[in-house]
């Protein structure tokens, strides 16, 4: 049996404790449309490379859906002053200030940071991150992810990681990065083509698609080491998705010429048929509570979105555009749907909005756009697109803004988005 290699998805993070929501005079829309100025002022203290850190910083802030950072021209003109500083920081339209003293003290890399309210000139908080110095990324991912749960009462996103299948070893392989694009890690080494990851809630399983044994079967991997093969597809065992508590596995595969929709018991081992018909059923996931699931099914002649409940009844079709409808996510929230549509011989991603039934689309005139998954606060989507020639992963906010290109080498596919 050949060794797959888990390198270092199980790293514990480094986090402190939740803060404490309070009440500010600036609010945020609902869906997270309208953006807070935000000026990250010139990190001070004697730790070398303090500008790298604060490049990060401002581009998690960036990639929040919730902040629009403040250009480094517009701060450089008030930074330095140290009379009225907030009133200097409100001529250049900010709203929130923050502060970052960044030093080495006993080898321990140790960030200070302070966040302001420049309206009411009220200091909204102030925390300290100590660790490792090759830790920085986590503790300036950790800052902002508490930034971001002080205005929304929701953790930002900073760090989560983003599963995904690359050729750029030469063959398919899954790898694993930041949310950001950053910190590329190979997971599998199987030397055969390896499709559709799926990570678990706590990180510690793995399910994917492999041709290992030249068939297309759906395998888990183990924390521990242990790999184990669940289904053996008479055609593809194929977009395995955890329930949210960890303990279901969601997929479907092809038994006796026919594609439909399986549940895998976790601790058991038990395996439930959900979907039974003629017709060709793929692609689940499952809902933000794990009681119901979303798929594609061409049960009436061409690929639609269908909800049922996860023990397969309740069959509901949903009104999504278009005649050809594919690979639907849940956001975490439970507000939307978001699919693949063909659209002019192209797939564009849209989201289907539960309560109204209102589609919206997301993207424009990108090649084709597909396999779209939220991020875990619902507020970002991540998806691939060939709109340069090959395929790569893209992030974009879920009003259609920021679009962000994350990989770059190889083809890269299947993203999927980790707690």
């Amino acid at each position: 049996m050949k060794k797959i290699t888990f390198a270092s998805i199980f790293l514990i993070l480094y986090f402190l404790p939740a803060l404490c929501q309070q009440e500010f005079e600036i609010n945020l829309s609902a869906k997270g449309y309208s953006l807070i100025n935000i000026a990250v002022d010139r990190f001070k203290g004697n730790y070398p490379q303090k500008e790298k850190l604060r490049k990060l910083l401002i581009k998690d802030l960036k990639l929040s859906g919730v902040f629009s950072p403040v250009s480094d021209k517009a701060i450089d003109l008030v930074s330095e002053e140290k009379q009225d500083r907030c009133k200097k920081f409100l001529l250049i339209e900010a709203k929130i200030l923050v502060e970052v003293t960044i030093k080495i003290n006993n080898e321990k890399l140790e960030l200070s940071g302070k966040v302001t309210d420049l309206e009411a000139c009220k200091e909204i908080f102030k925390r300290k991150y100590k660790g490792e110095q090759e830790s920085y990324r986590e503790i300036v991912h950790s800052f902002a992810d508490d930034i971001v749960y002080a205005f929304t009462g929701t953790r930002g996103i900073s760090t989560t990681k983003i599963a995904f299948v690359s050729n750029r070893t030469g063959n398919r392989e899954i790898f694993i990065m930041d949310y950001n694009g950053e910190n590329i890690k190979q997971l599998t080494r199987l030397k055969s083509t390896t499709l559709f990851p799926a990570i678990s809630p706590d990180r510690s399983i793995i399910a994917f698609t492999s041709y290992r044994d030249k068939n297309p079967d759906l395998f888990l991997y183990f924390l521990n080491g242990k790999i184990k093969r669940i289904y053996h597809a008479d055609g593809i065992g194929s977009a395995p998705d955890f329930s949210p508590d960890g303990k279901l596995l969601v997929f479907s595969a092809s038994k006796n010429g026919n594609t439909d929709i399986f549940l895998y018991h976790i601790d058991t081992g038990e395996m439930d048929r959900l979907t039974s018909s003629t017709a060709i059923d793929t692609s689940p996931r499952f809902s933000p509570g794990g009681k119901a699931i979303v798929f594609t099914s061409d049960r009436y002649g061409y690929p639609q979105i269908y909800t049922m409940t996860v023990e397969g009844l309740n069959i509901t079709r949903l009104g999504t555009i278009g005649t050809y409808n594919d690979q639907p996510c849940w956001s975490p929230d439970g507000k939307y749907i978001a699919y693949s549509s063909m659209q002019n011989n192209r797939f564009e991603i849209f989201l289907y909005e539960i309560t109204t039934g209102r589609n919206i689309q997301l993207t424009y005139n990108m090649g084709s756009c597909e396999n779209p998954v939220f991020s875990p606060d619902s507020r970002r989507i991540a998806f691939q697109s060939n709109r340069n020639g090959k395929y790569q992963i893209y992030s974009i906010n879920i009003n259609g803004t920021n679009l962000v290109q994350l990989t770059f080498k190889g083809n890269n596919t299947c993203p999927y988005w980790v707690k």
